[in-house]
Parts: C-alpha cells; sequence; structure tokens
C-alpha cells in the first residue's frame, strides 16, 4: 500500500507487477518482469521496489515512470559466505521487502537462514541478518537442494526508527537484531540477533510493529502481543 495515497502494488506468479487504484476496479498499470517478483514502496510514495529471485536482484523504479526501465539495479550476492556452507552455493528465495523509514535502507527477507540489508544509495549490500531458522522449513519438510519460499513472507518488520529488525524463526523464537550506528567500513557485516524472545506458541509466521507506540504483535497459531518491561 502506498504511503502517501489510495494505491497500492501487487505482484503475481505470472512475472507480473501491477499498479491499483482503490478507486478503480482496473489496474493503473501492468509491469512485466521475470523471477517471480517481491515489491514494496518506499517511504516517499514516489519510488518502489521490486526483488527478482531468479537474478538476486533489487530494480529500483520510479512511480512516475512506472513502465520504463529502472533507475538502479541492486545485486545480492552472498555467494563468498553461502559457499562456506555448501557447495554450489544454496541462494535463498526472497519473499519478502521493506524500506526504513528514511528509504536508505532496503530489508529484503527470505526463506532461509539469512535476511539482507542493503544500501539504496550506494546500492551495496552492508548486513546479513543470521542466528534464526528460516521458515522454508517450518512446514516440517526437510530442506532439499533446491530453495523454495515455505511459509515466509511476514515474518520479520523493521522497528518505527528503523534501528532494530524484528523476525520470527522456524524455531519458534521472535529475534531482534540491532544495527549500529554507524555503517560499516567494509560491508557486508553479518549480525546476529542481539534479544530473543520467548512465548509465541507456534512458528511466528507474521511479525508486525506499532508505527507509533511500543507494541509488537507477532501471529502464528496464536496471536501474541508485546510491550516493553519499563520496571
Amino acid at each position: 500500500m502506498s504511503p502517501v495515497d489510495d494505491t497500492f502494488l501487487s505482484a503475481a506468479v505470472d512475472d507480473s507487477v501491477r499498479l491499483w487504484d482503490l478507486r478503480s476496479p482496473a489496474a493503473q498499470g501492468n509491469l512485466r518482469v521475470q523471477g517471480h517478483p517481491v515489491v514494496a514502496y518506499d517511504p516517499s510514495g514516489l519510488v518502489f521496489g521490486i526483488a527478482l529471485n531468479e537474478r538476486s536482484s533489487i530494480l529500483l523504479y520510479d512511480l512516475r515512470k512506472f513502465d520504463q526501465n529502472p533507475f538502479a539495479t541492486i545485486t545480492i550476492d552472498d555467494t563468498a559466505a553461502l559457499s562456506q556452507m555448501m557447495m554450489p552455493p544454496r541462494i535463498p528465495v526472497i519473499t519478502y521487502l521493506s524500506f526504513n523509514q528514511t528509504g536508505q535502507y532496503l530489508l529484503a527477507g527470505t526463506s532461509g537462514d539469512v535476511h539482507y540489508i542493503v544500501d539504496t544509495f550506494s546500492g551495496k549490500l552492508i548486513y546479513r541478518l543470521t542466528g534464526h531458522v528460516g521458515l522454508e522449513r517450518a512446514d516440517g519438510a526437510s530442506v532439499g537442494l533446491v530453495p523454495k519460499a515455505g511459509i515466509s513472507g511476514q515474518e520479520l518488520c523493521w522497528t518505527p526508527d528503523g534501528r532494530m529488525i524484528v523476525g520470527g524463526s522456524a524455531a519458534g523464537q521472535v529475534h531482534v537484531w540491532a544495527l549500529p550506528d554507524q555503517p560499516p567500513a567494509t560491508p557486508p557485516v553479518t549480525l546476529h540477533s542481539t534479544t530473543t524472545l520467548q512465548g509465541q506458541e507456534g512458528t511466528p509466521r507474521v511479525v508486525a510493529f506499532n508505527p507509533r507506540c511500543a507494541h509488537l504483535c507477532t501471529a502464528g497459531t496464536q496471536v501474541a502481543f508485546w510491550l516493553p518491561d519499563l520496571s
């Protein structure tokens, strides 16, 4: 959903991205892509990103030039780190995309055991988020050679100040990653979760943070509300 008006974007399994307006039953634009797209608006509502899994890339578009080529392409190349776990490297499926509150950082959530944060200004991968268990395997199936989305999609989010990431794990915990005050001098840097929250029954498949209050919500088989301990 656009942060500034009543338009929204949708991505489909037929590799199309459509622009919609709530006042009209027909799509206002149709963009053909290739690679199982995932979409997100930036905070200004003027830029949107499309993650393409077949290319491990994120394309940035100007909404005012919807049907034109992207003005920037960011490639997520994590083969060096992934090669240390398996050869050939097993590239996780991107299932979630979200800009931070300034639009500089873009969170690319995956169904695997790693999430990514890229700098939209420099086009570089700056952080790898690890420590959780990806929701690719949360349905009980073993992980095969070909990565799958599983039940991943909405299990992580930014905090409203953009300083932390909160995400669910297939092991049942809710993980919190704190971003450093300054960007790394030699990216990418691997960040392990700094805090783990217990108490959610089942797998937290959806995580959302109240944009105005210190109020976190997680959901799986049940919905849980979290409030800070101020004592």
